[in-house]
């Protein structure tokens, strides 16, 4: 039993071969596991070997056999604890080589910022306008630095074909980096093979008698994890992930226009009833395709919005697949008069864009559960689309809406312009977060209350801080006369400081987006 249990577990769907190899850093790890297991392995031979010799030779062999008193072998004894000094020291010397080598950050050409939420996860990308992503898309061959956080409670980011695991803590970011083999056959990389992928001959530490096993027992490859490359209709994707949880379909994939590499991602920190639901692809492209992916996304080249799709992915698990909600947490939408009265659609719209929460009637009965504002999350289009999709589905007909309706509530709600194929609005509490920890740089100067210090103008009232952004942004990138601290900074980090002094010591302004500072600096230039 205590054998078949661990084997069953690898016929569940998301389970498979976790051997790291698809990044220089997986390879160290995987390096340094197989020699620690081939230690152990010899250890376990002796230590077996021995104590089956010693239950034959030293067996009773009458009943009234007295044994040899033996007080103990000194030489045995002292051989035995120096081997073991030795083991654990060299075991000690590589594991710090290899963790040296894997954490220790180089220098990175692109962040990302991954960000999960009970149940699902996103992630921006700062240095490209703050657009977000459903899945974690990335140049191949590139160092890229991973910047993990949550929203609301302890989650863990999992991806581990790329030997990458890290926490995701409420109110803190984790740093992390990697960089990911990708499409092996079209990128060339020096010093591997160029051969087709599914050829390459991998070290792996699993015996033969696995690759039977899995041949044999475990589910149709329809239904694995891991599918070998397609190359149906000419697609140059290599595709690794076939599940993806209830919420999102896996049977096809958006990027097989792509030159890319699939890999799995995943939550493995149990944070609540949906956490078996919260996978991603990590997808690594040739760096000409990942320029397309980027125009593609801050164009709406990806195709139209499909607000089933949306529902599913978004709504599903609170509201029901068919609209009948959760008793006493969540409402039906189904029936419901936000989802059926024309003269509600501007209602519908603020709450998806703002949320609930506290206790609510519908339908005559009393719900009490708390929404999450999506309004940071889906833009105009994508709004409309999910709105339309509960107005129109389970009997519903409440008429449909515009993108620009939505846009006409986002404004009337201060929210910050979400159109489609533009760039998802940062939240000023995060900007303010942001800028508060870039501030520590500035109070040498400006002080900790903004008042400056010797002859450094005050930050309160300032007509540079809180008026012109292209100014500030200009006089922090070295005119007039200052010295140039913004120059460093990602675009996202100055949008937090600018921020931040915009609204605080007395000033009231409008936050400043990453977007807006991007277009300034290539104004600048």
């Amino acid at each position: 039993m205590a054998i078949l249990l661990p084997v069953v577990a690898f016929a569940i769907p998301g389970s498979g071969d976790f051997v790291a190899l698809e990044s220089p850093s997986a390879r160290d790890i995987t390096g340094l596991y197989n020699i620690i297991a081939k230690i152990c392995l010899v250890i376990l031979i002796i230590v077996e070997a021995v104590l089956f010799v010693a239950i034959i030779k030293f067996r009773r062999r009458s009943e009234d056999e007295q044994p040899v008193q033996n007080h103990g072998n000194l030489k045995l004894e002292l051989g035995w604890t120096l081997a073991a000094i030795v083991a654990q020291v060299y075991i000690g010397f590589i594991t710090i080589d290899v963790m040296f080598e894997v954490e220790t950050m180089p220098e990175t050409e692109m962040t990302v910022e991954a960000i999960a939420y009970q149940w699902d996860w996103e992630f921006r990308y700062p240095d490209h306008g703050g657009i977000v992503h459903e899945d974690l898309v990335v140049p191949a061959n590139t160092n890229i630095k991973l910047e993990v956080t949550s929203r609301d409670v302890i989650h863990s980011i999992f991806m581990p074909e790329l030997g990458v695991k890290i926490d995701a803590v409420p109110g803190r970011f984790n740093y992390w980096w990697f960089n990911a083999d990708g499409p092996v056959n079209a990128t060339g990389i020096a010093g591997r093979t160029t051969q087709q992928p599914e050829r390459i001959e991998q070290v792996t530490t699993r015996p033969d008698w696995w690759k039977y096993f899995t041949g044999e027992f475990l589910p149709e490859p329809g239904e694995k994890f891991y599918e070998p490359p397609q190359q149906n209709g000419g697609s140059k994707l290599e595709r690794r992930v076939s599940y993806l949880g209830a919420s999102r379909d896996a049977t096809t994939s958006p990027y097989e226009k792509y030159n890319a590499t699939e890999y799995r991602g995943m939550c493995t920190e149990l944070c609540g009833k949906d956490h078996w639901d919260m996978y991603f692809r990590t997808v690594a492209m040739t760096k000409s395709d990942f320029a397309q992916w980027l125009e593609d996304k801050k164009t709406g080249g990806t195709g139209e919005v499909d607000g089933a799709q949306i529902y599913t992915k978004n709504c599903a698990s609170c509201h029901g697949a068919e609209g009948q909600g959760t008793p006493g947490t969540y409402p039906p939408l189904k029936g419901a008069k936000w989802t059926t009265q024309e003269d509600m659609q501007r209602d519908h719209i603020s709450v998806v864009l703002n949320g609930l929460q506290g206790e609510i009637t519908v339908l005559g009965q009393t719900y009490n559960g708390v929404m999450q504002p999506f309004g940071q999350k889906l833009n105009d289009a994508q709004v409309a689309a999910v709105v339309n999709h509960e107005r129109t589905s389970w009997g519903n007909n409440g008429g449909e809406v515009s993108e620009e309706l939505v846009a006409e509530v986002r404004a009337e709600l201060g929210l910050p312009p979400f159109p489609a194929g533009g760039a998802e609005p940062v939240p000023q509490d995060e900007l303010m977060k942001v800028g508060d920890r870039v501030y520590g740089a500035c109070v040498s100067c400006h002080g900790a209350d903004g008042e400056g210090l010797d002859d450094v103008r005050s930050l309160a009232n300032n007509p540079t801080v809180i008026g012109d952004v292209a100014q500030t942004v200009a006089v922090l990138h070295g005119a007039e006369g200052h010295p140039a601290m913004g120059k460093p900074l990602s675009a996202r980090q100055l949008a937090g400081v600018l921020t931040y002094m915009r609204n605080s010591f007395g000033n009231e302004a409008s936050a400043v987006q990453p977007e807006e500072v991007e277009r300034i600096r290539t104004e600048l230039k």
